[in-house]
């Protein structure tokens, strides 16, 4: 089940997947708490297993700190998440979502129909990313 979840309850699985070998770096990201931002749950047996965060800025959104705890990943939780927050999207209008995708998790979003734009960039420390995007009508 995907529900609305608050920034605080997304940070275990922040720091548990996305964070896993840089415990230092913070798993609370700048826009969080914006009015403009929710936060989608997955939950299996009452317990959040995978999160997604989206944060609007008029018909432009971004997806940010995608994360499914590794013992679930490739069971399509992930690809749910994205469809479920697409649909709230395409109900508000949105016209693009772009995300920076970590380099393993390109082939991922390739799939969900996003597309690169631009070169390979570093986010230090975590690594290479790729601005990728998907448009609509």
């Amino acid at each position: 089940m995907i529900k609305l979840i608050s920034a605080q309850e997304t940070y275990s699985i922040r720091k548990e997947v996305l964070r896993k070998e840089f415990p230092d770096e913070p798993h609370q990201f700048k826009g969080d708490l914006d009015q403009g931002t929710f936060h989608l749950g997955y939950f299996k047996e009452n317990k959040i297993v995978g999160v997604l965060s989206v944060m609007k800025n008029g018909k432009i959104a971004q997806f940010r700190g995608m994360a499914v705890s590794e013992r679930l990943q490739g069971l399509g939780i992930g690809k749910k998440l994205v469809a479920f927050a697409v649909d709230i999207l395409k109900a508000e209008k949105i016209a693009k979502i772009w995300l920076n995708a970590r380099e393993k998790a390109v082939p991922f979003y390739e799939k969900c129909g996003y597309k690169i734009e631009g070169e390979v960039f570093i986010i230090k420390p975590i690594g290479f990313h790729y601005l990728m995007t998907k448009y609509f009508d």
